[in-house]
Parts: structure tokens; sequence; C-alpha cells
């Protein structure tokens, strides 16, 4: 009776595992050799060269695991120019920057209303200095020159920047609000002026040079 109980026990075991192994069949399914191999979410994406008409992130044959590099005829985004600066100059301090920037732009503003061209000379490039002198003799002549006094802080953010081996470019947007001769109240609304600042980046010379001036 032992064994022959032995034996029944074994004989239910073994009904039970093909039971179950039937099952596990039918549920998980056999392979066929096309099945597609799914992909590794860990893995780094596949970046491809930008091609015109290679379909896009958003076109149906876009594959999930492929980045297509910056289409070079639409415009980099801000922090975008800027990380060019970084990779260009890696000594670039945007706060730095924009310190010594505004100090600039107090010194030029007051240079200018007063003719004094000689601390033009150390902050200006070539070109722009030869415009500022035409400009300032024109105004001694005509009794133009003075002195010019800012009310409150001058505001300074980069608007745009532009890099390459050997020029890097910074647009400033200054707001100010300045008083010139003869005024005692601050005009409320603010001067705008954009400048652009530029330097060689493989020289030794830290100092930046404005480049180009406009006003709004």
């Amino acid at each position: 009776m032992g064994e022959s109980g032995s034996v029944f026990d074994i004989l239910i075991f073994a009904v039970i595992a093909i039971v179950l192994l039937f099952r596990l069949r039918a549920v998980l399914g056999r392979r066929t050799g096309e099945e597609q191999e799914r992909s590794n979410p860990f893995d780094r994406p596949t970046v491809v060269p930008f091609r015109a008409g290679v379909a896009g992130a958003t076109s149906p044959g876009f594959a999930g695991g492929t980045v297509i590099e910056h289409d070079p005829n639409l415009p980099l985004s801000l922090d975008a120019r800027v990380a060019r600066v970084h990779a260009v100059d890696p000594t670039f301090d945007e706060k730095h920057f924009l310190n010594g920037a505004k100090s600039a732009f107090r010194m030029v503003v007051q240079a200018f209303a007063a003719g004094d061209l000689a601390t033009l000379r150390s902050l200006l490039n070539s070109q722009l200095y030869g415009e500022f002198g035409r400009a300032i003799s024109e105004r001694r002549e005509h009794g133009q020159l003075g002195s010019v006094e800012f009310e409150g802080p001058i505001e300074a953010e980069i608007v745009d920047a532009r890099a390459s081996a050997h020029e890097v470019q910074i647009q400033v947007r200054f707001g100010s609000r300045q008083l010139h001769d003869g005024e005692t109240v601050a005009p409320e609304a603010e001067t705008i002026d954009l400048w652009t600042f530029a330097r060689d980046p493989s020289s030794r010379d830290p100092n930046w040079q404005l480049v180009e001036t406009a006003s709004h």
C-alpha cells in the first residue's frame, strides 16, 4: 500500500507539471523566429547628422532611439549660443562679464558726453573709436559737450552671443535713466541700448572692447 501510494503521488505531480507547462506555453507563446528585439532603455541614443528630408521626432517614420542633430537652418537658443562661448572660452563667466559691461557702459557714456577720447581709446575697437571721434568733433564745434549722470542702477542682460575660434561677441541690453546737463529729474522711461562687446579668446588680454552700439 505504501509503494502504490508513492507511485500515485508521483503521477499526480507529473500531471500537475504537464498542465502548468501547457498553460505557460499558452500565455508566453512560442518563438517563431520573427520576434522583434526590444530596445534597451539604458542604451545611449544614436545621434544622426542632420540631413534635409530626414524624418524628425514627430514624423511617423521616426525611430525612438535616434536623435537628429540640430538643423543648421534653425536659430540656436540663447543658452546654446552662450554654451558655445563657454566651449571656445572656458574662462568666460557671465556674472563677471556683466559687472564689467555695466562699468564700461557708464565710462563710455560719460566719456562720450565729455569728449574724453583718452578714456574711450582703450574701451572701443579702432572702427568704433573713429566713429565716436568724428561725432565728438561735431559736438565740440556746436558746443554740445557736457556731462551725464545716472539715476539708479544700470540694468544689463545678455541677449545674444556668437563664438568662433578667433572672436567671441556678446550683445548686451542696457537699461538706464540718464541725467544730462540742465536736467534735474531723470526721465520715467529707461534709455535702452544694445551694445556688442568682443574679444579674441586666444589672447592673454582678458579685456573686452566695444565694437557696436545701437539705441532704442
